[in-house]
């Protein structure tokens, strides 16, 4: 059985919503080491002026400790002291803060909580959870779901490149809780828009082609030590994920996120962003 350390550092930023008091307690139900620390910031943007920025702070940092002091209960139930819970309020840049602080303090993961207080807005400019995942080089954790307990149900998506073994061995401290887990690949079956091919020919090729991502995955599985379920499907990849996170009551979502050149990100997108905006479940984005 290959060891699984568990967390010991995380950043939950926070703009006082719903949303981000979910992904702060999110954060409290992950497999969390005895000496892990979580840290909850704030940003301010930098140009507040005179006696503002010094209200501004002021008033942060009581909002800090109020979010602070609704999860004490439940840290100390997960083993953690109230001296494990840092706050800090920051300011510039929402994005570029939130990363800067998750490489101060070697964070695992950020976690996010996806409604905050300008959802309109976000959908025109990018959500600061976007820009992260997208400028960052830390796991992302898009939280959603009310939690009240750890996630029982995980699905990791997987294209079966050469990165497809980081990306299992990078999740496998999220999934430490899980009971029930999948790895799911998708992919269009290649070649197959560009010939005409009979029923038993269609059918004998995507067979074979199924059963080769099948022997991948159980290769991906003996590699990385990873107990789970493996599911293999030819179609459209956005589509069968999204289906596959329905039909198993999938709570926990792992993707990975390859680098792409600047204007390809800006005019293609990725899966992974496609799934981060659509999905219905808790989203994790690692850079493989």
């Amino acid at each position: 059985m290959v060891r699984v350390k568990p967390l010991s550092s995380v950043v939950v930023p926070t703009d006082f919503s719903p949303g981000a008091q979910q992904a702060l307690e999110r954060a409290l139900h992950l497999p969390l080491g005895p000496k892990a620390r979580l840290t909850l910031i704030h940003v301010l943007p930098d140009d507040i002026p005179g006696k503002l920025r010094k209200l501004a702070i002021e008033e942060a940092e009581r909002s800090l400790e109020k979010a602070v002091a609704r999860v004490v209960g439940l840290a100390r139930a997960r083993g953690l002291s109230p001296a494990q819970l840092a706050t800090d309020v920051l300011e510039g840049d929402a994005s570029q803060q939130i990363i800067k602080r998750a490489h101060t303090v070697e964070a695992d993961v950020v976690v996010l909580g996806r409604h905050g207080r300008r959802p309109v807005a976000d959908l025109f400019m990018g959500s600061t959870a976007q820009k992260v995942v997208r400028a960052g080089d830390v796991p992302v954790l898009l939280a959603q779901l009310p939690a009240d307990k750890p996630w029982d149900r995980a699905l990791v998506a997987v294209d079966l490149r050469r990165s497809s073994s980081e990306l299992v061995k990078a999740a496998r401290p999220m999934l430490a809780l899980a009971n029930d887990v999948t790895v799911f690949h998708a992919s269009r079956v290649p070649f197959e828009e560009y010939v005409t091919m009979t029923g038993e020919l269609t059918r004998s090729y995507r067979e074979d082609f199924l059963q080769g991502a099948q022997d991948e995955l159980a290769a991906l599985l003996k590699k990385t030590g990873l107990d789970a379920l493996t599911v293999a499907q030819p179609g459209d990849p956005r589509l069968l994920v999204l289906e596959a996170v329905r039909q198993r009551n999938v709570e926990l979502l792992v993707v990975g996120r390859h680098e792409k050149k600047r204007l390809q990100r800006l005019f293609v997108g990725s899966v992974a962003e496609w799934l981060l905006n659509h999905a219905k479940c808790d989203v994790l984005a690692l850079r493989v």
